[in-house]
């Protein structure tokens, strides 16, 4: 079980790291896709450090959690946390988003994958 839940843990965090991927070297078509109207170089610095930027830590620490132990969970779950609290809140002001809403399931997912193999583990 905890091997079967590892394997799936494994491929969203290489998901992420194929989205990270996207949102750095593939802006524009991130940005259309999306919807964004504004690339200038802030609005281009904020898709690849903000949004890429956090999609590879997250990627990076669960890849760690995998390899080298169960106290890389914290930093994964407290990005991760943080990510989806944040989408959350934005989804309350700014209204639905079926891209959001997705993110939030994927995030809490792996927090849930995350927890369960400590669970399991221990």
């Amino acid at each position: 079980m905890i091997i079967a839940l590892k394997v799936i843990l494994g491929f969203l965090g290489i998901v992420l790291l194929f989205l990270s991927g996207r949102r750095i070297f593939d802006t524009e078509k991130i940005a259309k896709e999306h919807s964004i109207q504004s690339l200038n170089a802030t609005g281009s610095n904020y898709l690849k450090g903000d949004i890429g930027g956090i999609l590879l830590a997250a990627s990076i620490f669960i890849g760690l959690f995998l390899y080298d132990g169960m106290h890389w969970m914290y930093p994964a779950i407290i990005i991760l946390g943080c990510v989806s609290i944040v989408r959350i809140i934005s989804l309350v002001t700014a209204g639905y988003s079926k891209q959001g809403t997705i993110a939030i399931g994927v995030e809490l997912l792996l927090i849930g994958l995350l927890l369960g193999i400590n669970l399991l583990s221990s």
